[in-house]
């Protein structure tokens, strides 16, 4: 379940994931989630914070790809997590997905059962097609339970 909302702020679309394993420390209710978006190359750059809220239920907790859909980079597809890194209430893995923007990275969340806030570090291609390059990325993410479905 940790996971899953960790995950909620890449929207990547993900199959099977490494995180399957000891999602008892989140609870499955109604979660409001939001997630901030920077491109430190282009200071200018300002998008208005992505928030919505989702019903996690149990299953949830057994598979974080159940939010990694509709957040905050849609277009990425076949994403695949990796190195994770997990201690109590914290943590850590790369991903990398196909798709439109390539995406790439690596994130940080730290947790409890009720509240969320992370950080993802991502590469990702940019440009009008033809004219693509390389871009970074940061997004802050949190997310915090606001009760049953």
């Amino acid at each position: 379940m940790k996971r899953t909302l960790i995950c909620g702020a890449l929207a990547l679309g993900v199959g099977a994931s490494p995180f399957a394993a000891s999602q008892n420390d989140i609870q499955p209710g109604q979660w409001q989630m939001s997630v901030e978006f920077a491109v430190p190359a282009d200071p200018g750059f300002k998008q208005p914070p992505i928030s919505r809220n989702q019903c996690l239920t149990a299953a949830d907790a057994r598979d974080p790809s159940r939010l990694v859909t509709e957040t905050s980079v849609p277009g990425a597809t076949g994403c695949a997590f990796s190195d994770s890194k997990e201690s109590p209430g914290h943590l850590e893995f790369a991903v990398k997905c196909e798709g439109l923007f390539a995406i790439a990275g690596r994130g940080s969340v730290d947790y409890t059962a009720t509240s969320l806030q992370g950080t993802l570090d991502l590469d990702f291609n940019a440009g009008e097609m033809g004219e693509r390059k390389r871009a970074g990325s940061i997004s802050r993410l949190s997310a915090r339970r606001i009760g049953d479905c």
